[in-house]
């Protein structure tokens, strides 16, 4: 009984790692995103039509893969008949997730050119790749899957995963106004607490034939590390127990977030016509600088090969009868030229993104937004350990007012995939999900994911003729002494 209260206390941790974080498209440049815009650029929360809002919660998650495929199964229907089959073929396999909880994230308007947001979030990114690797449904032994990918020498593939707890604060401000156009910066803070994490790295796994049909291992390489809080884990304690010990066993860190966007404001006739003030948006932020701090697990290991007659049907027999780590790790030794045990801290870097996102107003509460992400750490941290974002492009026509809004997020991911999602708002609730198909077909559900947010806001908006007076010269004046009444 213990054992499975156990379970239940890492359940949450491995959910994080088995469901994209901050990624809330449907409302990426929209003004009424308030809070939950800070997740893609800080400086987006001064140029607001409302005093304050607060989002008590949001969730979030997005996965895709192409290593198996979940089939006779949608988010409408029920799971009971649902089958994982395995991608058979010569291809690269991966699994992308990423997820984030926000709790009492709120946004507040100090004066018509100062605003602040705060709030905490729970937030997680895991990856798993390998290079091209041939795989079959008939393949029954080790010694079948060496010999079709004998072509496909070294084998190589790593895994990563992060879980983080954040305390974040945003100060964003106007640079500059003319009258005619707006440019804002923000800032945000962040404190972090890594919860779990973990690395795997495999490298240059070759074999050769060696007394037909056998294979000898001939060379390669495999690391893994992982965050220690695992081992304190006891079976014989109780939940409250290991919980506590879980969680004082993390370490906490720091990133930032940074962002600009400009603002070109309607003109008289189109603003009067329209509940927002601008025609064109233009957001560039820097997002997730920063890394999470943990500490290797006492079996985290690096292991080589080079060991003399290490033949597959010994690395079959070796394995057969793994039950654990240690026993995994014992097995691991007897095949291995050498084994080290790591120790000491390890960081795995957040997703740094630049993102360039452009809000275009189109007529009356119709907009579209555009957005491209370009990740970092690939071409400025080689041989870091880091987990990645998804997102590279996307397109959302939106039609959108105070309570209601209707959107069509458009996503091209760096997995080369087209999802085309859906979202609505009624009132405080956003609802959307990553991929349509989700919903309807019988073999997405492994790729796309879902959001829901509840947002509370003041009943009313910024007095539109006090706030937004027809003559520009009169706006920029108002903008200079003008302070939001709470």
């Amino acid at each position: 009984m213990h054992a499975f209260k156990c379970y239940l206390l890492i359940l949450p941790v491995l959910i994080f790692n088995g469901l994209m974080a901050q990624n809330y498209q449907a409302i990426h440049g929209s003004p009424y995103a308030g809070s939950l815009a800070t997740g893609n650029n800080p400086a987006s929360i001064v140029h607001v039509p409302f005093v304050w809002d607060i989002t008590p919660l949001s969730v979030q998650f997005k996965q895709t893969t192409n290593a198996f495929t979940i089939e006779k199964y949608a988010l409408l229907s029920s799971p009971s008949n649902a089958e994982v089959k395995a991608g058979a073929g010569t291809k690269s396999r991966f699994v992308f997730t990423n997820q984030d909880i926000h709790l009492l994230n709120a946004r507040v308007s100090l004066n018509s050119k100062v605003a602040i947001a705060f709030g905490a979030n729970l937030r997680s990114y895991g990856y798993a790749g390998t290079n091209e690797a041939n795989w079959q449904d008939t393949i029954q032994s080790l010694r079948d899957f060496m010999k079709i990918n004998s072509g496909n020498l070294p084998l190589e593939g790593d895994i990563r995963a992060s879980a983080w707890a954040e305390v974040y604060a945003t100060y964003a401000r106007t640079i500059v106004d003319d009258g005619d156009r707006i440019l804002n910066g923000g800032i945000t803070f962040k404190v972090t607490r890594g919860l779990a994490g973990g690395f795997g790295k495999m490298q240059g796994i070759h074999y050769a034939p060696s007394n037909s049909p056998a294979y000898t291992l001939t060379n390669g390489s495999l690391q893994y590390m992982y965050s220690n809080n695992f081992d304190f884990i006891d079976t014989g304690k109780t939940v409250a127990q290991n919980r506590k010990v879980f969680f004082d066993k993390t370490y906490s860190g720091l990133s930032a977030d940074a962002g600009l966007e400009y603002i070109l404001l309607s003109d008289e006739e189109n603003e009067a016509a329209s509940d927002y003030a601008y025609e064109t948006k233009i957001g560039i932020s820097l997002m997730d600088i920063g890394a999470n701090r943990y500490r290797n697990g006492t079996r985290s290991r690096l292991a080589t090969a080079g060991k003399a007659e290490i033949t597959d049907s010994l690395v079959e027999n070796r394995f057969s009868d793994v039950r654990s780590f240690d026993s995994f790790n014992d097995s691991l030794s007897t095949i291995s030229n050498t084994l080290t045990m790591l120790r000491g801290d390890f960081y795995i870097y957040q997703p740094a993104r630049l993102i360039i996102n452009i809000d275009q107003h189109v007529t009356n509460n119709f907009f579209i937004n555009a957005e491209v992400t370009i990740p970092i750490l690939p071409i400025v941290a080689k041989n870091t350990a880091y987990v990645k974002d998804m997102n590279l492009l996307a397109f959302t026509p939106r039609w959108e007012m105070q309570s209601l809004g209707v959107y069509l997020p458009v996503l091209f991911n760096t997995r080369k995939q087209l999802w085309v999602g859906g979202a609505f708002k009624a009132g405080p609730v956003l609802f959307g999900t990553h991929n349509l198909a989700n919903l309807f077909s019988k073999n997405k559900a492994q790729t796309g994911g879902l959001y829901l947010a509840f947002t509370v806001r003041p009943g009313k908006k910024y007095d539109r003729k006090e706030h937004y007076p027809k003559s520009r010269a009169d706006r920029k004046e108002r903008r200079n002494v003008e302070c939001p009444k709470f």
